[in-house]
């Protein structure tokens, strides 16, 4: 069975490699990460509240599904592979798994894409990726041969770091030189304010974000920060 952590990414995968694909939108780089356990709802109620589309439960019930169906992977016995970057939402769903994956038996494998590549052209290029959405993916397949097993000893470091996150409950976390740390709310509003112009929609001003601060941030999250930008 094959995992991705983006359901645009999970659905390209899914039609290059001609089989389903579990593609968990789980946006691990907000919020307490509990909520996959079922510990906290703060998380769904502050993403409903901010995108719109669907209640806190909705959005719930959508995610256990997808966890309930990886969930019934590994109790079958099945081979899991975990198609990653180092984005943290990406990061962080890889330590997840290695957590669940940690005292079974199953064969885990991870394939790790980057976010940057040189086309072969005409013209040649180099291309930064905000997230594997970004990707096509017959051209990620690419990267199946590079393919590696996890054992039990590294999924259990893994772990161990996924329980550290999870212990720090931080807000918002970023990856920086391959690590995943914990930042405050805020880390992000300079450089999202410095983007706001007078009489600009939020819309406007979100896409202008996400098209200046190429780091893979939410929509809804910075919709938030910017409520928040224009009371201060």
């Amino acid at each position: 069975m094959d995992i991705v952590f983006n359901e645009s990414f999970g659905n390209a995968l899914a039609d290059a490699l001609k089989q389903p694909v579990i593609g968990l939108q789980l946006d691990l780089q907000v919020g307490d990460l509990g909520r996959l356990t079922g510990e906290s709802t703060d998380f769904w109620q502050m993403k409903a509240r901010l995108e719109g589309t669907a209640t806190a439960t909705e959005l719930a019930q959508s995610v256990q599904q997808g966890i309930g169906q990886l969930q019934a992977a590994i109790d079958r016995g099945d081979a899991i592979r975990v198609w990653w970057s180092d984005h943290p939402d990406d990061r962080l769903g890889f330590m997840w798994v290695c957590s669940l994956m940690k005292d079974v038996p199953n064969q885990l494998t991870q394939v790790k894409v980057p976010l940057e590549r040189v086309t072969s052209g005409p013209p040649t290029a180099f291309q930064q990726f905000v997230s594997l959405a970004e990707w096509d993916g017959d051209a990620a397949l690419a990267f199946l041969d590079g393919a590696t097993d996890v054992p039990a000893s590294e999924r259990l470091a893994i772990s161990d770091e996924w329980s550290h996150q999870v212990a720090e409950n931080t807000p918002l976390r970023v990856t920086v030189n391959g690590h995943t740390l914990g930042v405050p709310a805020d880390f992000w509003d300079k450089l999202i304010a410095a983007e706001m112009r007078p009489n600009k929609s939020v819309i406007w001003t979100i896409g202008r974000v996400l098209g200046e601060l190429p780091v893979g941030l939410p929509d809804w999250w910075v919709r938030g920060r910017l409520t928040v930008l224009c009371q201060s």
